[in-house]
């Protein structure tokens, strides 16, 4: 982790600020911060700017991963301003915490950025990993449960033994895929996402409207007081 982390003002990343002139470019990198901590982080670029940074909040330590061992969790979700709308950053495990994406809607996200490094885990006849239904159905649910488009690159390739198996996708509101990539190719994706496509959404299934804040505040509150000793 140390030999490859990079302060987010380090000129390696100069070449992606002067490429971001002409498109927006997403990307991770291992941050070393302020107080010399590392975290993970995704950050978009455009017009030579950092327009949006999100560092990963639920970092798994169990199975594969260590993370927690090299890392400093982060201590924000928020949405941010881009010309295409507001987005949302998400790093792998943040997306299986169904408050993260929901916390996004409700700031204003029209577009969940998912990156991941999903692991193929036990592959079937069909060589598809059992585990990439889990991933799918994931993100299509949280697509409708938020009214938002859902963009998830997943990582694809073999590093130390280790299998990913890409599949990344573009999810609409609704649920449906609008373009999908094959499993264990890379691959370059393209559509187009719609805005108007998404306030229809929205206008047609009030979910994010009907939310009870109050109530949630009330009951989140109630239960970490409850748990608070655990």
């Amino acid at each position: 982790v140390m030999d490859v982390a990079l302060h987010i003002d380090d000129k390696k990343l100069d070449k992606l600020r002067q490429l971001s002139e002409h498109i927006a470019i997403d990307v991770g990198l291992v941050e070393l911060g302020n107080k010399f901590e590392f975290f993970n982080t995704q950050v978009v670029f455009y017009k030579g700017e950092i327009i949006a940074r999100h560092r990963k909040v639920y970092l798994p330590t169990y199975s594969l991963f260590e993370e927690k061992r090299y890392f400093n969790a982060g201590t924000r979700i928020r949405a941010f301003d881009s010309p295409f709308g507001k987005i949302g950053l998400l790093i792998c495990e943040d997306m299986w915490h169904p408050t993260s994406s929901l916390i996004l809607a409700h700031d204003g996200a029209s577009i969940i950025i998912v990156s991941a490094a999903g692991v193929a885990r036990g592959i079937n006849e069909n060589e598809k990993p059992q585990n990439v239904q889990v991933w799918e159905t994931l993100n299509h649910s949280m697509a409708v449960f938020t009214t938002s488009f859902i963009v998830f690159a997943n990582r694809v390739g073999v590093e130390e033994g280790v299998t990913f198996w890409g599949g990344s996708e573009i999810i609409h509101p609704s649920g449906l895929s609008l373009v999908q990539a094959p499993y264990f190719e890379e691959f370059n994706l393209h559509a187009e996402i719609n805005l108007l496509e998404l306030k229809h959404a929205r206008v047609n299934t009030q979910l994010l409207k009907e939310e009870n804040f109050e109530l949630l505040q009330y009951e989140f509150k109630r239960i970490a007081e409850q748990n608070k000793n655990y």
